[in-house]
Formats: structure tokens, sequence, C-alpha cells
């Protein structure tokens, strides 16, 4: 394989579940993916600069970053807050960001937690291991190449 032409499996991610409070964030490299940490979406330039600092820490080539879609494939209203977000981090990093789609990433956070029911202060703690499932889905889509 040459050094050109990088495989998936070379490059190492990061993983995001934006939301407009918390942002969940998770690396993965080689198709293994282990949640990070999570970080406040409140401010949408501060975010990014976390989520910067945190690829160049990790040496991060893209962002993989969950999009909400309907059981219909069909965009939401949060589908373009996640998308106009995407846009800010790509200009301002110089790195592309990736979508998949998140669909129940969060429930199924919850559910590898062994939560029964949704609060807050559990839903805060999700949020880095909602990053990781979206990150884990990405890996398994056919012939994925960035």
């Amino acid at each position: 394989m040459s050094k050109k032409k990088q495989t998936l499996a070379d490059k190492s991610y990061l993983g995001i579940d934006y939301g407009t409070t918390n942002i969940g964030i998770a690396l993965g490299k080689n198709g293994f993916v282990t949640p990070l940490k999570i970080i406040s979406g409140k401010s949408d330039n501060t975010a990014i600069s976390q989520l910067i600092r945190v690829a160049l820490e990790n040496k991060a080539e893209a962002f993989v970053m969950g999009l909400p879609l309907t059981a219909e494939g069909k965009e939401t209203a949060q589908s373009l807050k996640n998308r106009k977000f995407a846009k800010l981090l790509k200009i301002l990093s110089k790195k592309p960001v990736i979508f998949t789609n998140e669909e129940d990433s969060t429930q199924e956070a919850f559910q590898s937690m062994t939560i029964q029911k949704s609060t807050r202060k559990s839903k805060a703690y999700s949020d880095d291991i909602a990053a990781a499932i979206i990150l884990r889905r990405f890996f398994q889509e056919p012939s994925k190449e960035v």
C-alpha cells in the first residue's frame, strides 16, 4: 500500500455527537473507538476550539459527525443545526467533516450504560458514548474512504 493512498484503517477520526447543550467526543482508529470526553455546546466558537485542540492532540485527520434523520431518512430541524456547526468546524479546522446517521445513538448509549430511564445527569454522561457509537457506525459502513 502506498503512503499516498491511506485507507480508512490508517487514519484517526474524532466522532462527534453534537448538541446545543453538550457535545460528546470519541476517538477512533483501525475500527476501534473509545469515548473521550464531553464538552459544552453552548458556544459554537468555544466548542470548535476545543474540538480542534482534541483533533490535534490525537492526530485526527477528520471529524465524523452524527446527523439526525427521520426513520424515512429525511433531515430534521436539528440536522440543519448540525450542518451549520459542521460547516464552521470544517472552515476553521481545515479538516473534513463526514456525516453518518445518528438515529437512536443516544438510546443505544443508554442501553450500553445499562441505564433504564433517561435523566438529565445520565443524558450528559451518555454523549461521549453516543459519539463512540456514531464513529463505530461510520467504520462499519462499507467502502468509506476520505
